[in-house]
């Protein structure tokens, strides 16, 4: 009984103690930093790239430690605000991450995926397509050679048009002109001189005559084309990964080499970019309404090429030019 009672008086003297000193606590509290790290760079870039990196972005504390992580190229590491990194010749996809480091504050970091691209033809990142026996014409504004094919009574371009002087490039990054081409809104690609020069945008009855080339019989613009997808689309690769994903119901026949790939959209809105090889979309020059105008689509896990219609001003989509008259 003694001992219980010299217990509890030790610790009420240990809990008066506490409450009139202050316990002390052998407890490290750390801070979290102020601000939100940030840095410049595309999402995609040449193979090969020289690119200057700086961090910027953390309030508090005052000028914090940095550091740089970037995979497959430096591991470890590099302490420094700035650095300049020459990305490899090869395609691949990197991580490339900041920190921000003090003694006193929970460390902070931000990362960006980056992906390296070749633009060399057949060899390069895009690879799949075939090119081999299609004839090209060059763009005298910009001298971009693009290939085109003889496909039903008309000349048909066999890839995107990537025109600088109008248009979105997907992820703002320019290096991808050079494989999906660029987003044009319809008000840009009714244009006279968005395509090149004895070239325009296909209008239904063009469109029509393709799908007639494809199916081996007469179409209607405004009617699903079944298992047209089927025979137009290729088994294209980027950067080793497959474009249109794959499906059982689109079997990528190519039968007719028009090569068209899933790049999607671009809202003018927001300025971001939907469907990434989900869609591939292309406008028709034809008005649906005087806000609205026809496009056609392909959907990757359908086999059929299908008709649409949409913004003018609000939606950007990919362009082919044609040459001909029917």
């Amino acid at each position: 009984m003694m001992i219980k009672k010299a217990i509890l008086g030790l610790l009420f003297i240990a809990a008066a103690l506490c409450s009139t000193t202050g316990c002390i606590k052998d407890v490290t509290t750390y801070q979290y930093m102020k601000g939100k790290i940030s840095f410049d760079i595309p999402e995609y870039i040449y193979t090969g790239d020289v690119v200057y990196l700086e961090a910027d972005g953390i309030t508090a504390p005052e000028n914090p430690k940095w550091g740089w992580v970037i995979t497959k190229i430096q591991t470890d590491t590099l302490y420094s605000p700035s650095i300049v990194v020459k990305f490899p010749d090869t395609p691949a996809e990197y991580v490339v991450k900041a920190l921000a480091y003090h003694p006193d504050y929970i460390v902070e970091s931000a990362r960006k995926n980056v992906t390296t691209v070749d633009t060399t033809h057949m060899t390069g990142s895009l690879k799949g397509l075939p090119y081999d026996s299609q004839a090209t014409i060059t763009d005298s504004r910009d001298r971009r050679a693009y290939r085109w094919a003889h496909i039903g009574s008309l000349d048909w371009f066999t890839e995107n048009l990537a025109w600088e002087g109008a248009g979105y490039v997907y992820a703002s990054s320019e290096v991808l002109n050079h494989v999906f081409g660029r987003h044009y809104t319809w008000e840009e690609a009714t244009e006279s001189d968005l395509c090149p020069e004895g070239w325009r945008l296909p209008d239904n009855a063009d469109w029509e005559d393709l799908g007639k080339a494809i199916c081996g019989s007469d179409v209607e613009f405004d009617k699903i084309w079944e298992d047209a997808a089927s025979k137009v689309t290729p088994d294209a690769y980027f950067n080793g990964e497959r474009l249109w994903p794959f499906s059982v119901n689109n079997t990528h026949d190519t039968a007719i080499d028009w090569n068209p790939l899933p790049c999607g959209y671009m809202q003018t809105g927001d300025g971001l970019f939907y469907g990434l090889k989900t869609y591939g979309m292309w406008w028709s020059a034809t008005e649906y309404s005087s806000s609205e105008a026809y496009y056609r689509y392909i959907y990757w896990d359908s086999a059929d090429f299908r008709p649409g219609f949409t913004s003018k001003s609000d939606i950007a989509l990919s362009v082919r030019c044609v040459r001909g008259n029917l």
